[in-house]
C-alpha cells in the first residue's frame, strides 16, 4: 500500500511538478540547508516573513534570525534529533530584519544523499504568530493580579520553582525570598473604604516596581501580601539597603481623595537555596513576617531555624488560648493599691490570669503572644470588660462604689491605641463609668511615629473622662516635658528604683527626686513593687501617695479583694 502511494506521489510531482512546486510555496515557508545548517535555497515567503532578500540569506545560517528567546538547551534537543535521522517538529520564534519576533510552526526533515547519509535538511514552515501572541496574552493574564498589573500567586510560584532550580546550579548567584504584609492596612478599608484600599495596593504596587525596576518578580500573592524575588538587584545594591528601601517605601505617605494615609509593613526574608523546596521556602518567610509582626511590626526579619521553633511555640499556645477561653479559663484578677495616707485599699490594677490545666495559674507576661493575635484580642478584651462590669457591680454591692480600676494599655495592645477601640468601645457599651478607671500608658506608647497620633487620643480617652497615669517612670527616657502636654492624673514609678531602697542612699534619693519630680506636676504618685515592711516604710516617709506591691498583696480575685479591703490597714502615715 505504501509502495503504491509512493508511486502515485512520484506519478503526480513528475507530471506537474511546477504546479506542485507553486503548491509548497504558497502554503508554507520553505528554506534548505546543508548539513552544517548553511542556507542553500529559500523560497519567496521565506523572505517576505523575514524581510531579508535571498541573497542575503543565501550562504548564511539561521543564527542570523535567531530571537533569543530558545535557550542552547532547546537548540541542542533539536539538533540531537535530526542528526539522529528523525523528524523535527516544534514552534520556533524568530527575529525579522527590522527587528521584530515572528513565530512560525516548523518541521524540519533531514535529507539524505544516495548512500543514506545526512547532506541537509528541509524546513517547512507556516506562521503563528497571531496565534502564539494570543496564547501569551492569556497566560500573562492567568498569572496577572488583575487589581495591581503585579503577578498573582500562581505566577510568582512559577517564578519561584525557577529560582530554586537556578539555585541548584554550581556556584549559583544569591537569590532572596522577599515576602510582607501591610500594617495599618485594614483601618484604611474600615474608614475609608474598599476603593482607598485598592488605591493604596495599586500605588505600594508601582512603588515596588520602582524599588527593583522591573528587573526582579513582583507579586501580591493576595489581600495585603506582597512578595519579590531579589536576585538582579542584589548585583547593584546590598540586601540590607534594598530592604531599608523597601521599608521606606512603604511608609511614605499615601495620598487619597478623601485622606492621607500612613502604613508599615512586618517584612520576612528568607535565602533562596536549592535544598528547599517551594513549599518550605514559603513556609520559611511567612515565619520571618510573623517574628517581625510580633516586634510590633514595621520590622524586618531574616529566617533563622530558631525563628521556626518559636512559631511552633506560639501556635501551639494560641490554640490552647482558643480552648482556654471556650472554657473560660481566663479571669481578671486584682492587685491592691494603698492610699498611704489612710493605710486603705483605694485602687487596683486589673491583670489577666489564666487557669492552666497543665502548668497552673500564669500571669499576663507569660501569654502575652495571646494578645497579638487580632480574633483572640477581641475575645480577650470583651471578656475583660465584661469581667469589669460584674466585680464593679460586686464591689458597689459591698460598698466600695469609690474604688478605681487601673489598666495596663501596653499588655494589651502592643502599644497600639488606635487598635484598642475594641476596650473602650466595650466599656461604653456596658455603661461603666470612665472616672472608674486610670489608664496606664508606657513611655514606649509616647515615642516613634505613633508619639502624635497616641498623644491625640490620650487627650480624647481624658476628655471622655478616664485617668491617665504615666506607667514605669524611672525605667526609661520619658521627657520631663511630656509630663506637662498631657492630662496626666498620676505617675507610677518603676519598681526598678525601690530594689535596695531601704539599705541603698542612692536609690532612696533617686526614688524622692522621682516623686518630687511628680508632685511638681501636680499629679499624685505610685510606687510599684514594694516588698517588705522597711520599703513600705520608707517610701510612705517620703510622701508618696499609693504603694502598690507583694507587701500589700499579690493580684487577687475580685471577692479576695473585697476582703482585703475591709479586714486590713495598712500602717498609714501619723495624723
Amino acid at each position: 500500500m505504501a509502495a503504491q502511494h509512493d508511486n502515485r506521489l512520484r506519478a503526480l510531482t513528475h507530471d506537474d511538478a511546477d504546479f506542485w512546486a507553486d503548491v509548497v510555496d504558497n502554503v508554507l515557508i520553505v528554506a534548505v540547508t546543508d548539513r552544517n545548517g548553511t542556507i542553500t535555497y529559500v523560497n519567496d515567503k521565506f523572505c517576505e516573513i523575514s524581510q531579508y532578500s535571498r541573497e542575503e540569506l543565501l550562504g548564511r545560517t539561521h543564527s542570523m534570525l535567531n530571537s533569543g528567546q530558545h535557550d542552547r538547551a532547546f537548540f541542542r534537543s533539536m539538533y540531537r534529533t535530526l542528526f539522529t535521522g528523525r523528524t523535527w517538529h516544534g514552534n520556533l520564534c524568530n527575529r525579522a530584519k527590522d527587528g521584530s519576533h515572528y513565530w512560525v510552526a516548523t518541521t524540519i526533515i533531514p535529507h539524505r544523499n544516495n548512500d543514506g547519509k545526512i547532506n541537509g535538511f528541509v524546513a517547512a514552515r507556516f506562521e503563528i504568530t497571531e496565534l502564539m501572541n494570543a496564547k501569551m496574552r492569556l497566560r500573562k493574564q492567568a498569572a496577572t493580579d488583575i487589581l495591581t498589573g503585579l503577578l498573582n500567586r500562581g505566577g510568582f510560584n512559577t517564578h519561584l520553582i525557577a529560582a530554586l532550580e537556578a539555585s541548584k546550579r554550581r556556584n549559583a548567584e544569591p537569590r532572596v525570598l522577599v515576602m510582607f504584609d501591610l500594617d495599618g492596612f485594614k483601618p484604611v478599608n474600615d474608614i475609608h473604604g474598599h476603593h482607598a484600599g485598592d488605591e493604596v495596593l495599586r500605588t505600594i504596587a508601582t512603588r515596588l516596581i520602582e524599588l527593583v525596576g522591573g528587573e526582579d518578580p513582583v507579586s501580591r500573592l493576595g489581600g495585603d501580601e506582597f512578595a519579590l524575588i531579589l536576585h538582579k538587584s542584589l548585583k547593584t545594591s546590598p540586601l540590607e539597603t534594598i530592604l531599608k528601601k523597601l521599608q521606606n517605601l512603604l511608609e511614605e505617605p499615601i495620598m487619597l481623595d478623601s485622606a492621607t494615609v500612613r502604613i508599615s509593613g512586618s517584612i520576612g526574608t528568607t535565602r533562596i537555596t536549592g535544598d528547599e523546596t517551594l513549599e518550605g521556602l514559603q513556609k520559611n518567610a511567612d515565619v520571618a513576617v510573623y517574628a517581625a509582626k510580633q516586634a510590633g511590626g514595621k520590622q524586618v526579619r531574616m529566617f533563622t531555624p530558631g525563628l521556626h521553633k518559636s512559631t511552633i511555640k506560639r501556635a501551639k499556645l494560641l490554640a490552647e488560648a482558643r480552648l482556654g477561653v471556650q472554657e473560660n479559663q481566663f479571669e481578671v484578677y486584682y492587685q491592691p493599691i494603698v492610699n498611704t495616707r489612710t493605710g486603705r485599699i483605694e485602687q487596683a490594677e486589673a491583670l489577666m490570669r489564666w487557669h492552666h490545666p497543665v502548668r497552673g495559674l500564669l500571669s499576663a507576661g507569660v501569654f502575652a503572644d495571646v494578645f497579638t493575635d487580632s480574633t483572640l484580642a477581641q475575645i480577650m478584651e470583651a471578656h475583660l470588660v465584661q469581667s469589669f462590669h460584674d466585680d464593679i457591680r460586686k464591689w458597689h454591692a459591698a460598698g466600695l462604689s469609690s474604688l478605681r480600676l487601673a489598666v495596663n494599655l501596653s499588655h494589651l495592645d502592643l502599644l497600639n491605641l488606635e487598635q484598642q477601640t475594641n476596650l473602650f468601645s466595650e466599656i461604653q457599651r456596658h455603661s461603666l463609668d470612665p472616672r472608674s478607671f486610670i489608664l496606664e500608658v508606657t513611655e514606649q506608647m509616647l515615642q516613634g511615629r505613633r508619639a502624635e497620633k497616641s498623644a491625640l487620643r490620650l487627650r480624647e480617652l481624658a476628655q471622655e473622662g478616664f485617668g491617665l497615669a504615666v506607667d514605669n517612670f524611672g525605667y526609661g527616657t520619658v521627657r520631663l516635658s511630656t509630663l506637662g502636654e498631657l492630662p496626666w492624673q498620676s505617675l507610677k514609678i518603676d519598681r526598678c528604683v525601690v530594689r535596695n531602697m531601704a539599705t541603698d542612699e542612692k536609690a532612696r534619693s533617686l526614688l524622692a527626686s522621682l516623686i518630687n519630680i511628680g508632685h511638681g506636676y501636680g499629679l499624685t504618685v505610685t510606687v510599684e513593687g514594694v516588698e517588705t515592711h522597711e520599703e513600705f516604710d520608707a517610701v510612705r516617709d517620703l510622701g508618696v501617695d499609693y504603694v502598690q506591691g507583694f507587701y500589700i498583696a499579690p493580684a487577687v480575685s475580685a471577692a479576695e479583694l473585697i476582703h482585703l479591703t475591709y479586714q486590713k490597714v495598712w500602717s498609714p502615715l501619723p495624723a
